[in-house]
């Protein structure tokens, strides 16, 4: 039994080393296999970040000639109101030109340029008759009166007008705010401080 089991120790041991190179050879395919597919997928990814890359540039391009050219709509809409400022300009130097004709003509540009600024939704800040709001109106003067016609915190005058761009305000109008003599507190009035 000695023997028998010695030879089929044998015959395993050389069945074994038989298999051993089979499984090396295996082995190599299957390392050779994988590093192919590693370089495929390193392939893939180097040209989808290429692409990224291509993409990124390309609409920081993009990006950067519409904001080149942002203002082409308002710009082409108001060539038309600069043409008619400068016809009036030159029949404002014609002597055959009465004041009045000259006043219509500004006062048709000054029409147009509105029209202009609407289409792009600008619009102009009510104001006189409008109670005071910090967000849209700039006080830059202050006026106490004592009759009743008046609320306290009404504005009284538009010193410049404000424009807004869809909600954002463009400027502030400048405004001088009223105040009743109750409300102005210990302050001077202009009366005094004359």
């Amino acid at each position: 039994m000695t023997d028998e089991t010695e030879c089929s120790k044998a015959t395993e041991a050389e069945e074994a080393t038989e298999k051993a190179p089979a499984s090396q050879v295996e082995l190599e395919k299957r390392i050779e296999e994988l590093e192919s597919e590693v370089a495929q997928y390193e392939d893939r990814y180097l040209r989808a970040a290429a692409e990224l890359r291509n993409y990124r540039k390309r609409t920081t391009d993009q990006r950067a000639q519409q904001l080149q050219y942002a203002h082409e709509q308002l710009v082409t809409a108001l060539l038309p109101v600069l043409d008619h400022m400068e016809l009036a300009l030159r029949s404002a130097d014609v002597e055959a030109q009465s004041p009045e004709e000259v006043l219509a003509g500004v006062e048709m540009i000054h029409r147009q340029l509105l029209e202009v600024l609407q289409q792009f939704d600008v619009r102009r800040v009510a104001a006189v008759g409008e109670q005071f709001d910090v967000r849209v109106h700039e006080a830059v003067e202050r006026r106490t009166v004592e009759d009743g016609t008046v609320d306290s915190g009404e504005i009284i005058e538009e010193f410049r007008p404000g424009y807004k761009l869809h909600d954002r305000v463009l400027r502030p109008a400048q405004v001088c705010v009223c105040f009743k003599q109750e409300d102005a507190g210990e302050e001077p009035t202009d009366e005094e401080q004359d």
